[in-house]
Parts: C-alpha cells; structure tokens; sequence
C-alpha cells in the first residue's frame, strides 16, 4: 500500500503568505562541536502545508488544541476543480456533487468522517509569482461546504480566500465582511462553524486518481500540538484503502499457495497430494482425452492406468501464471511444460499445455479445485 505525501517541504525562504514570518532553518548544534547535529527553526503557524484553527480570524473562536483529533483524518472527498483557472471562483455549482461528509456504507472502505479536498491543481505554481493568483472559495461555496456536513477542507493553494485583492461571487457577504473590517469570507464562515482548514497542499494527482477509479483513499492532517495555536505546520499524507474481503472471499496468496501445492503433488508423483487437492465433484476436461472426467473418482481411476503402465512424470515447469480473483472463486491459469515416461520402455513425451484451475473455498476453510482444463498449446506460441 502505497502512502502519498500532500505536504510542501520547509525550507530556508520558501513561500509564505503576505506578511507572514519568514522560513529560517539553520544549524542550531553539530555532531563535530557539540556531539549532535540539532536544527533551530524559526517558522509561523501557517507556514507551508499547514492547518488553520477557527482561532485564526476570530479571537472568540476555537484553538488547535480545542479540535478533536478525528477531525484530521478521514476518507478524501476530492473535487476537481483545475479547470477554475487563474484567480477564477469555486462555487457552490462546482461543488454540487460532492457527497454528505458522514456518507459511506458501513462495514465499507469508505465508512466515517470525510475530508474534502479542493483539487485546483495550482500547487504547480507553488514558488512562483503565479500562486498568489489561486482559485479561490465564494460564500455559496462554503456555505454548501458545511451543509454537506464537512469540519475539514483541505486545497492545494495558498488559501481559501483570494491572495490578492479580487471581487467576490457573493457581494453580501463581502460587505458583512468588509464592514466587520475582514476580507476573508470563505474563512469565517468555514471557521465560523468549526472547521479547520488545510492550505498548501501539493501531490493531489494521484489523490484524485485514486478516487476516480473508486478507490478510497485515508487522508491524515494531523498539526502540530501548540495550545492555544491559530494553526499549525502539519505532515500531510493518504493512503489508498484496502477494501476489507468479505467472508468467504478468495485472496491472491491463498490461490497462489494452493496451485502451487497442485502443481508440486503432481510433479512429485504424489496421487494422495494431488487428488486431495480437488473436491470430490470436482470436473476434468483434457484435450487428449475423449470425455469429460465428471468427478475426482473418474480422474484418480484414469491416473491409476497410466501409472500401472509406468507412466510418471519426470519434469513439470509452470509459467505465465494468471490469477483472477471473483469472489468466492477464483481462476488459476498457466503454461506447463512436462516431460512424462510413457510407459516401462523407458520413452518419453513432452507436452506443452495451458492448463486452467477454477478454486472455490470449502466448508473446511481449504481452497480446493473444482475444475480443471487442460489444452494443447500451440507451437511456437
């Protein structure tokens, strides 16, 4: 399971909001003149990837510390939005579409808290005189944000509300906020109902790939531990999620390590092995046979022939081995070569077949064969 890092690396002069601190990082102790290498830095709560707590525009509201920690973790609920552009709008019609944050089918991937991230795609400007001119939240926008029931709101940009001086899509709440002497609508009416929010996320392609295939994907945002903080540098990360197998369900390895015990019984000669390898009902269909075996009996009777006319198998090599998972059953198939004495004369024969094993899970819990097929493989192919 691959993990996926949202964050921007801090460093010496990286960017920072307007009129924010400065990034300074530097030796503070070294291994040579105090025996440990230590670095002093010198950082604002919201430098790079970071998390804003509602305490950030209004001294009333709720710090860091105040924030429960389920709030920084959850399933992404990504929204597309690169096609908003430079300086451009996101509002609430860009969003429609997005789920109720506590959606998800219990018992599934995707059950609990979701995290919404804004996918502007301009982390790709990060560094650049261009990423102060970010798409940015209208108040529609983040009204429907916390409607849907969203408490955190991650965006790959420099902030939810515009970097540099701009109209708004919802001139009332301007005004309320130019009147109250703030510019930063989407912020207060996010923070103003308990939101945190996450600016400066990078690495969100994979992210929203992930999603668009109906992969879930576990996002974690978890700041540093300030009380009484207005936000928090943070170490940004997801993770695609595994969706629990149901009961009954076949696994890749469980497959595997059954075929490869098939095949080992029969190259080694060991009926006992080989046949307990198959249920009893199990069907055989073998291309230089003329009918089909219809059970394990009619297939171990036809083996007790050939064996008692010397006939053993000498080498069985298996490749280009594909598993196909459905469920409760899943379909094993390879080329097998083998090299076979036909009988007490000493001569040999060699084969080179495809050969198809369907597994199914029996009430033991042991993965057994209920089918086998058996054909000729084309020469030269």
């Amino acid at each position: 399971m691959s993990w996926i890092d949202l964050s921007v690396p801090l460093r010496t002069g990286m960017p920072v909001y307007p009129g924010d601190p400065e990034v300074r990082i530097k030796s503070s102790l070294t291994v040579a003149g105090h025996g440990a290498n230590v670095l002093s830095l010198d950082i604002g709560t919201h430098s790079g990837t970071h998390t804003d707590a509602p305490l950030h525009v209004d001294d009333a509201w709720d710090p860091l510390d105040r924030l429960p920690l389920a709030a920084f973790s959850g399933i992404a609920e990504v929204v597309d939005l690169r096609g908003v552009g430079r300086g451009g709008a996101i509002t609430a019609s860009h969003l429609a579409g997005i789920r109720p944050a506590d959606s998800g089918d219990p018992g599934s991937a995707d059950e609990g808290n979701r995290i919404l991230l804004l996918h502007t795609g301009f982390s790709d400007r990060w560094g650049t005189a261009e990423y102060l001119e970010h798409p940015w939240l209208d108040a529609g926008a983040a009204r429907l944000i916390v409607e849907r029931g969203y408490r955190t709101v991650g965006v790959d940009a420099l902030s939810v509300d515009p970097s540099t001086a701009g109209p708004s899509a919802d001139t009332d709440d301007t005004t309320e906020a130019a009147e109250a002497g703030q510019g930063f609508p989407a912020h207060l009416i996010l923070a103003g109902n308990g939101c945190a929010i996450v600016e400066n996320l990078t690495g969100l392609d994979p992210v929203q790939r992930l999603a668009a295939e109906g992969t879930a994907v576990e996002v974690f945002l978890f700041p540093l531990n300030i009380p009484g903080a207005d936000g928090a540098p943070i170490r940004a990360v997801a993770r695609p999620v595994a969706e629990a197998p149901q009961p009954g369900t076949l696994s890749h390895a469980e497959v595997q390590a059954a075929a490869e015990k098939l095949i080992a019984a029969f190259a080694a000669n060991d009926a006992e092995a080989y046949f307990a390898a198959f249920a009893p009902e199990a069907t055989f269909i073998f291309h230089q046979e003329g009918t089909r075996l219809e059970s394990r009996a009619a297939y171990r009777t036809l083996w007790e022939g050939w064996a008692g006319s010397g006939w053993r198998v000498e080498e069985c090599s298996s490749t280009e081995q594909h598993i196909q998972l459905l469920g409760a059953t899943a379909v094993f198939s390879h080329r097998v070569a083998t090299t076979v004495r036909t009988g007490w004369s000493g001569a040999r024969e060699v084969s080179d077949e495809r050969e198809t094993i369907v597994f199914v899970r029996a009430g033991d819990g042991r993965i057994l064969s209920v089918h086998e097929h058996l054909s000729a493989c084309p020469a030269g192919v």
